[in-house]
Parts: structure tokens; C-alpha cells; sequence
């Protein structure tokens, strides 16, 4: 006798974050929020921009990436900031699975072009956030 699951039932985790444009809601009046895949690759974003005593209270949350921007744009720091935001990702945003880290150097415009794919816990679908680090002092 075969037994079947009612997969219908099973609930996804969802992720929420306060919109950072902190408009209200029309329904609630409260903050607006960003879910799933939006607050996660804001997640991200946060963590990679973020340097190291830079956040009051949480000296540790940041990734020191913005220290190899001024070495010269080879595909040595390239592999340095790959492997910088491999580390950055998985110790401080839980939720990200990474999959694919590509950093490439853009010249021209004197940044990196930092693209990653992930998928969100369990799920099959991937995400790309794209973060753009340039050389500011």
C-alpha cells in the first residue's frame, strides 16, 4: 500500500527586513518590509560594504575588503576578494548559500564588479545580487 504526503502543506522559511527607504504601508501604517530574496541580497550588500569596528557594538560584522581595492587590479586581488567574500558570506549572512563568486576588474571605471549566485536555505531557485566596489577613500 503506497503512502502519500500532502507536500501542499509544507511551509517555506520566509526572511523579512525593514525597507530601508522607510516608506509606510498604505495597509498598516507601519514600516514597510522586504521579503525573501530582496532582504537577503540587501543582506549581502550590507556585510561586503561593511568594514570590520565600523558598526557600534558589533565590532566583528564586516568583511575588510575595502583595504585590497587600492592593490593593483590583477587576477591575484581578484582571487584575494573572491575568497574575502566567500568568508564574509558565510559567517555572517546564514541564510545565502553561495554558489558562484565571480569578481571581475573594470579599469575603466577604476571598481570591481562582484557578481554572486545563491540560492535561499533549502530552496532550488538561485539569486544574483550584484555589488560594485569602487575605490573611495
Amino acid at each position: 500500500m503506497a503512502i502519500y504526503k500532502d507536500y501542499t502543506r509544507i511551509r517555506r522559511k520566509s526572511y523579512a527586513d525593514l525597507s530601508f527607504d522607510f516608506t509606510a504601508n498604505p495597509q498598516t501604517g507601519d514600516v514597510d518590509t522586504v521579503k525573501d530574496a530582496v532582504s537577503v541580497k540587501r543582506g549581502i550588500k550590507n556585510i561586503l560594504l561593511t568594514e570590520n569596528f565600523e558598526r557600534l557594538f558589533q565590532p566583528g560584522i564586516g568583511s575588510g575588503i575595502k583595504k585590497m581595492l587600492f592593490e593593483p587590479m590583477t587576477p591575484l586581488t581578484e582571487q584575494r576578494l573572491t575568497d574575502a567574500v566567500a568568508e564574509a558570506i558565510e559567517a555572517w549572512e546564514k541564510r545565502a548559500s553561495v554558489i558562484n563568486i565571480s569578481v571581475i576588474s573594470e579599469e575603466e571605471y577604476n571598481r570591481y564588479r562582484v557578481a554572486i549566485l545563491f540560492s535561499i536555505g533549502t530552496s532550488f531557485d538561485q539569486e544574483q545580487v550584484d555589488v560594485f566596489l569602487n575605490r573611495e577613500r
